[in-house]
């Protein structure tokens, strides 16, 4: 089991894709640090894990929209204390915002999305990024989409914060890969079951799309040796050996 004994972060763990990688990494001898911000959702999940074996999980109940530089040190010194290294982080979370055209956008909402899916996984890149270059095979998954290609209407803050991680993401891959032993992926997933999803098209049967359980084998291979000799940063569902 290549996971076994790994430390990996997940973001918005509590719910949704997170949550169910979650608990497949456990179940595969991973050591999961839940990071979310609904401390309900955070315990059902921990319980959940902590059925899988005798790993070392840990919960790290924050709200990305009020991550900044001094509370990313303390997520830092809270994961230094409890693990060695770091082996992953899976860049998960995220917020929708609003359906609407952007000359129309609200300004606080443009900055409580743009801070949640783009800043704070700048801000937790830069704090643990210490702790990943202690790991043998240390990753990185951003989490992409389909509006990050290509400008698409009423999509606003969301989009442009997901072009926004994937151009992060690729600046990362560039820094880190030549000079660390840390590799970065950014994932996009496809159509999946979510809240979010169902947020963006109330009118669609969700049984029409795939659940998160689908996406495992992709988030096992960013994990894999197989992994290893890719020299590609963007990856799309449903073959993460395969560049769209």
């Amino acid at each position: 089991m290549q996971l076994e004994n790994k430390t990996i972060l997940i973001t918005g763990a509590s719910n949704g894709i997170g949550r169910s990688v979650a608990l497949e990494f456990a179940k595969q001898g991973a050591n999961i640090i839940l990071l979310a911000r609904n401390a309900r959702r955070l315990n059902q999940t921990y319980d959940e894990l902590s059925q899988s074996g005798s790993q070392h999980h840990l919960i790290l109940e924050a709200d990305l929209l009020d991550l900044n530089n001094e509370t990313s040190q303390e997520i830092f010194t809270a994961i230094n204390n409890e693990y060695p290294f770091l082996d992953g982080i899976i860049h998960n979370a995220a917020v929708l915002g609003t359906m609407t055209p952007l000359s129309d956008y609200d300004f606080s909402t443009w900055n409580d999305v743009i801070q949640t899916n783009l800043t704070a996984p700048f801000l937790l890149t830069k704090a643990l990024k210490a702790l990943l270059e202690k790991s043998q095979r240390p990753r990185i998954i951003f989490t992409s989409s389909g509006v990050a290609n290509t400008g698409k209407s009423f999509w606003g803050a969301y989009s442009v914060s997901k072009f926004g991680i994937k151009g992060m993401a690729e600046i990362f891959a560039d820094e880190l890969e030549g000079t660390t032993n840390i590799k970065v992926f950014n994932f996009d997933p496809g159509a999946t079951r979510t809240g979010m999803r169902a947020s963006a098209y109330p009118a669609e049967n969700p049984e029409t799309i795939k659940s998160a359980k689908e996406l495992w084998d992709c988030y096992l291979w960013f994990f894999s040796d197989k992994s290893e000799g890719s020299n590609q940063n963007y990856y799309i569902f449903p073959e993460p050996g395969l560049i769209k």
